[in-house]
This record gives structure tokens, C-alpha cells and sequence, in this order.
């Protein structure tokens, strides 16, 4: 059993963070520096709210940051601008940490048509695994996790997996590239998962 005692914060990886009365504002920065027990100093990050709409981060937020197939979470808030684009924000008091687990994944690029609250949204598959899949759309769309996603696309195989339901684990946005990127957890029909499931299977033999 694994006893987590601080997060392992690395220079130039990749936290995302979220304003807690609106999850679909979500941002990516870096982190820049790290003192201890005080403070962390990351990019300043700036909030999509839609295709021409941004905020700068201001107050409270949760934070999330991906270590070695671990997930931490916790609450800081803004403490000072240090120098052009940088920012200061509190160092956690505590934190959540949850190991993921990550199977084997084939990437692709599938077109595929999504369903998302009464949305409908053209967008490409980029990987295929047991469990889930990653969506790549071309635009930037305020998304969350734990919503539904109803996904239509065809496997290599010529198999068509029809109106697959789907839950969002994560969200990504770049803005460079006025991209969102999603990644999915299956939820049903089971006969579709079991096409998608007997694929990555397929496909693993031949991994080297």
C-alpha cells in the first residue's frame, strides 16, 4: 500500500485548473516553481469560456495534476502575480490522490459523430481502449466530466458502433490550436463495447 505524504510536484509538467462554482471553466498552466509549504509558481492561465470568450483566473479554484499514473486534486486560490505571464498560488494544505489505471490503448483516426447535450458535434477518435476512448474536436467547446456523450463512428474493421453511450473522464483544450480534446468511459450498449473491446484485443498481438 502506497502512503502519499506530498505531491510530487515536477518543473514544466502540466496542472489544469477549475473554477468551483462553474466546472466547465477549466484552464491548463505549468508549473514554473515550487517553495514548499507556501506557495507554487505556474503560467498564468486563462479560462475558455467559449470561442471568444476568456476570464483570467481570479480567487479560489481545484487544481488537477497527473504524476506517474497518479491523480492529485486539491483547492488552492490566487496569492500574487510574480513577474510578466507568472503567478503565485497557495501550496495545499491537504490533497486527494487517485492511482489510475491504464490499459492498453491502440491509437486511431476515426471520424465520428458525438451527441452532447442536445448538441450534435462532428469530431475524430485518437485512441481506442477497454475501458474508454479519446474525441478530438475541432473547436473549443465548455465541456465537463461526468457528462454524457452519445458516440457513432466505424472501427478499422469496418464494424459501425452505433449511438455508444459514454460518460467524460477529462478535459483538455488548446487553445494554439483551438482544439478539445475528451477522453470517454464506456457505459453501454454492451454489444458495442465488446466489438471496441475485441478490436484493442486484436490489435495488442501485434504490439511490439
Amino acid at each position: 500500500m502506497n502512503v502519499y505524504k506530498k505531491i510530487p510536484f515536477q518543473l514544466g509538467s502540466e496542472i489544469v485548473l477549475r473554477s468551483p462554482s462553474n466546472p466547465s471553466h477549466r484552464s491548463k498552466s505549468k508549473i514554473i516553481g515550487v517553495y514548499e509549504k507556501e506557495f507554487i509558481m505556474i503560467a498564468n492561465p486563462v479560462f475558455a469560456i467559449s470561442d471568444n470568450i476568456t476570464a483570467i483566473v481570479e480567487g479560489d479554484f481545484l487544481i488537477s495534476y497527473l504524476h506517474e499514473g497518479c491523480l492529485y486534486s486539491f483547492k488552492s486560490r490566487f496569492f500574487k502575480k510574480l513577474i510578466r505571464e507568472i503567478i503565485c498560488i497557495e501550496y495545499p494544505a491537504d490533497f486527494t490522490v487517485e492511482q489510475l489505471k491504464i490499459g492498453p490503448r491502440v491509437k486511431v483516426n476515426l471520424e465520428a459523430d458525438l451527441s452532447i447535450s442536445d448538441m450534435t458535434f462532428s469530431g475524430i477518435v485518437k485512441e481506442l481502449s477497454d475501458s474508454g476512448c479519446s474525441f478530438e474536436l475541432s473547436k473549443i467547446i465548455s465541456l465537463f466530466k461526468g457528462l454524457g456523450v452519445f458516440a457513432t463512428f466505424t472501427l478499422p474493421n469496418d464494424q459501425l458502433i452505433k449511438n455508444l453511450e459514454c460518460t467524460i473522464t477529462n478535459v483538455k483544450y488548446s487553445q494554439i490550436y483551438r482544439k478539445t480534446a475528451i477522453g470517454v468511459k464506456y457505459i453501454s450498449p454492451a454489444e458495442e463495447i465488446a466489438r471496441i473491446q475485441e478490436l484493442v484485443k486484436f490489435c495488442m498481438r501485434f504490439r511490439v
